[in-house]
């Protein structure tokens, strides 16, 4: 069954008055056209200036979120990686990146074995250290991942020493639907809960730490912050997303997510390119 809308009369409300809300990018405040809609703009701003903490939840490098962060007038932790990293902003004072708070990389016999496994299936693989991304070939798949991240490609004659120092998360680029579900059951069979292996967008195979995901860091942030889970409201679109809507006292899908996801949320909104998480923050009496 699929929850109500946000804003219908009669949907559910959260329990708990809301002090943080947790926003997934792509897909949630993003569109497939890597666009925010000026309402959700404008609606975050509202919330953050109201006093509600925002926290930017995506699978998206530390540097690749940060822009869409300040965008949206958000200042709290950025939380990256699928959860793997949850990182402070800059402080104003010229550094690029603020100090490290959780940080749960890539075991490196895991990440070795998942490149073998891609290597074999013929899939592109990139691997992630010191926030940058880092591949072996120079592969369509690749500009694919930096054009919708933004961020530059530093190629490699071989990963396998850029794994053995440690990566923050690897990821399989496979563009084509038959080809990323061939490569995520093969990922998921070969590392047998050495990693958890997800979905971000339908063609991101995503493979982190099997501690690292979004539910555990919001949790990390929330007791950090001095938050209680049941005053969270999260609000995300993917599989990815399906833990920290778990832990979030209140939680809400967006229209057209899978029913992997719709299990877990209290309300649905509109899509991205609609201003749904506009809704949200409307509809919970967030903006002013």
């Amino acid at each position: 069954m699929t929850p109500p809308r946000i804003s219908a009369p009669d949907a559910p409300r959260p329990s708990r008055a809301v002090r943080l809300v947790a926003l997934d990018l792509d897909g949630t405040c993003l569109d497939v056209h890597q666009r925010l809609a000026p309402r959700t703009r404008a609606a975050v701003r509202a919330a953050v200036a109201g006093g509600t903490t925002v926290v930017v939840a995506t699978g998206r490098m530390y540097r690749s979120a940060l822009p869409w962060a300040r965008e949206m007038g958000v200042t709290a932790p950025l939380l990256c990686y699928q959860g793997a990293l949850v990182r402070e902003q800059p402080d104003g004072d010229g550094a690029e990146a603020g100090p490290v708070l959780f940080e749960d990389p890539v075991d490196p016999p895991a990440a070795e074995e998942a490149l073998r496994i891609a290597r074999a299936g013929g899939w592109h693989y990139q691997a992630y250290q010191d926030d940058r991304l880092l591949c072996e070939e120079d592969r369509p798949e690749a500009h694919l991942y930096a054009r919708i991240a933004q961020v530059e490609i530093h190629f490699v004659d071989d990963l396998v020493p850029v794994l053995r120092r440690g990566s923050t998360k690897v990821v399989c680029v496979v563009d084509d639907p038959v080809g990323a579900a061939r490569c995520e059951a093969a990922m998921r069979e070969g590392l047998d809960g050495r990693a958890l292996v997800t979905r971000s967008l339908p063609q991101f195979v995503e493979i982190t730490n099997p501690l690292a995901s979004k539910g555990r860091a919001l949790g990390r942030l929330c007791e950090h912050l001095g938050v209680g889970l049941d005053e969270v409201v999260a609000v995300g679109d993917a599989p990815n997303d399906s833990d920290m809507l778990t832990v979030a006292g209140f939680s809400v899908a967006v229209e057209g997510a899978p029913d992997r996801l719709l299990v877990h949320a209290d309300a649905i909104c509109a899509p991205a390119e609609q201003a749904g998480v506009a809704d949200v923050l409307v509809a919970l009496d967030l903006v002013g």
